[in-house]
């Protein structure tokens, strides 16, 4: 495993910009192009700049017009890997995670991290109207309110004008289907991996939240909407088969995250599951790796063993 980045931001500049939002850019992707040009059109009508961040995995290239910030990782990538890789290459103080197929309010991380920032949270996020169509991918559109809208709790959601996630009022339970939160509070870590080392699936964020709430950090939500959320579920990683419920139970959570290989530049542990066994760091980079990971595990509360299994 290695990646390679392009189009880095001058990092040396005076007004560097306040947020990241990072995608991922999975290899399988149906309409991957399509997708991403409004993708990034969506970031740049932006009222206030952003700093993309594209991960493309299993050695994909962006095409030639994207000027934006993109890294390629040589090996396939699960949803998780490449937001914890996003999370590791973010140089703002926020970061924030967008699906290929969901658009945020053309002032939405202007209102999020205004948030943020008056409210000193870990994480904001906000609602969104749910989507059944693909007319809202070029749709340029304001935050708003909640008039006009209707809660329905069941899920998968089914087409209902008007529909809203719940997220930004808590009936829901979760923060959003994208959030934003402060690297300087949280640090570069994402949840990646059970305790066994296999990777998370399905619920990456909704550990995440649990993790926050459970380290006591504040967490606020944004009674508007500020996105628009599109619901399949025959193609998205939210409603595909999966094991995560009964090995977060069994197995616990590893505090090993993809993101402290790409700070450290370690891999050598990848796609290995003997390697989640514990052992004596040899060089320097795994070292360097082990005290990000022993970081995080004091960090987060979690046992001094780096996985459950030990």
């Amino acid at each position: 495993m290695h990646f390679e980045s392009h189009n880095q931001p001058d990092t040396a500049q005076k007004d560097r910009r306040l947020v990241t939002v990072f995608c991922a850019v999975w290899h399988q992707q149906p309409d991957k192009l399509e997708l991403l040009r409004s993708h990034w059109e969506n970031l740049k009508s932006q009222s206030i700049p952003v700093e993309p961040c594209y991960i493309f995995d299993n050695g994909d290239q962006a095409p030639d017009w994207l000027e934006a910030p993109w890294h390629s990782f040589s090996k396939p990538l699960t949803i998780y890997e490449a937001w914890a890789a996003g999370v590791a290459l973010a140089g703002t103080r926020y970061a924030m995670n967008l699906n290929m197929d969901d658009r945020l309010a053309t002032n939405a991380v202007q209102e999020l991290s205004k948030k943020a920032v008056e409210t000193r949270s870990a994480l904001v996020g906000g609602d969104w109207l749910i989507c059944f169509d693909k007319d809202h991918l070029t749709q340029e559109f304001p935050v708003t309110g909640y008039d006009g809208t209707c809660f329905v709790p069941a899920w998968p959601p089914r087409p209902c004008e008007g529909l809203r996630l719940g997220s930004g009022s808590g009936e829901r339970g979760t923060y959003g289907a994208a959030t934003m939160w402060d690297l300087e509070i949280i640090g570069k870590w994402y949840p990646t991996y059970f305790g066994n080392g296999e990777p998370i699936l399905s619920i990456g964020d909704a550990i995440f939240w649990n993790l926050l709430q459970g380290k006591g950090l504040k967490m606020t939500r944004l009674r508007k909407v500020i996105g628009r959320y599109y619901s399949d579920p025959n193609a998205q990683a939210e409603f595909r088969p999966h094991k995560d419920n009964e090995l977060i139970k069994s197995q616990g959570l590893s505090t090993r995250s993809f993101a402290n290989a790409v700070l450290s530049g370690d891999f050598s542990w990848y796609g290995k599951a003997e390697a989640f066994a514990k052992k004596p760091p040899l060089n320097k980079i795994e070292q360097k790796s082990a005290a990000l990971e022993a970081k995080y595990r004091k960090i987060f509360g979690l046992p001094e063993q780096a996985v459950a299994a030990e």
